[in-house]
């Protein structure tokens, strides 16, 4: 791990580059993502060839990471958003390891990079290899695009704009086992985590609170990468663990009933808080902006409470 590095802060009027990493991008979708950024204050600049395709990939692989680099780079743009997520990130993460471009980018400040899905792979490279913080968050074609019904507009603002030491992001999620913890925010999409064992930049879920969450994934599926992290020795040193809504990954009509089982069998013995429902990367509601590498408190008691005990961008 690498000293926490923590980008500066975003303001409105502050220019947002908008990229494709990994899936085809919908044209009128991403008009909409870009509408509401505008009418909330911020200019937007979209990457080259976001729009592009190649099969079941935004273009070429090292076109996609390329734009990425222009924005990283780029003294004006501040912050770098995720058009979408779907699949191919992991051909990005792999084209910015390599030795010459990794260098350049240990020579870059920090930016605001967001997204979800798919995305969490970026996020984790950058936070793992850099020591950069990352963020979790609203995506153009799907969460901005759907206006503020899409997503938590105050939370999005507080998270990137405050510099604030202390911050709280409401939850109306459950525990499945209470306590009180306190260590820093790591995770993102379920599969996506769990296919990087094995690789160079698998997690270090060392001293977390463990974020996971995934959309439409039997709970099979789930029991069965949840037991490949167990193996992986992945829960052995975690502060606690917080599932996401987890949208589509449950069998019964009520609601997440075999998924809770699942999840409760599957972390047997894992002494520590666990919760369901936070409402982060996919989500049936208006998604949360929770940003990764930074120290927190889990709550989970008749209320799950998560708080930031430090800011996540730098004034």
């Amino acid at each position: 791990m690498k000293a926490l590095k923590k980008p500066p802060a975003l303001r409105r009027g502050d220019t947002i580059g908008v990229i494709a990493t990994s899936s085809p991008v919908k044209k009128g979708l991403l008009e909409r993502g870009v509408q509401e950024l505008e009418r909330i204050g911020y200019r937007v600049v979209l990457g080259e060839g976001v729009l592009s395709r190649r099969g079941f990939f935004a273009g070429e692989h090292c076109e996609r990471a390329q734009a990425l680099l222009a924005f990283l780079e780029d003294p004006g743009i501040k912050a770098v958003f995720c058009a979408r997520g779907g699949y191919g990130s992991n051909y990005v993460v792999e084209f910015l390891a390599a030795p010459a471009v990794l260098r350049r980018l240990k020579g870059m400040a920090p930016k605001i990079v967001m997204g979800y899905s798919d995305v969490s792979t970026l996020l984790l490279f950058l936070y793992q290899r850099l020591g950069w913080v990352t963020f979790q968050g609203p995506m153009l074609t799907k969460d901005f695009a759907e206006g503020e019904a899409g997503y938590d507009r105050a939370v999005l603002e507080g998270i990137l704009s405050s510099s604030a030491n202390r911050s709280n992001l409401e939850s109306d999620a459950f525990s499945l086992r209470a306590g009180v913890v306190q260590g820093r925010l790591l995770g993102g999409c379920l599969s996506l985590l769990t296919a990087t064992l094995g690789t160079p930049e698998e997690i270090d879920t060392r001293g977390t609170i463990l974020l996971l969450e995934d959309i439409d994934e039997s709970p099979y599926r789930v029991d069965r990468m949840l037991f490949h992290l167990r193996q992986a020795g992945k829960f052995r040193e975690v502060k606690a663990v917080v599932f996401g809504e987890m949208v589509g990954c449950r069998q019964s009509s009520t609601p997440a009933d075999d998924l809770r089982d699942v999840i409760l069998e599957t972390l047997k013995g894992l002494e520590v808080p666990v919760a369901f429902g936070l409402r982060f990367g996919h989500t049936t509601g208006r998604t949360l902006t929770v940003p990764l590498g930074v120290r927190a408190r889990l709550s989970a008691g008749e209320q799950v409470k998560l708080t930031l005990l430090e800011p996540a961008v730098r004034a």
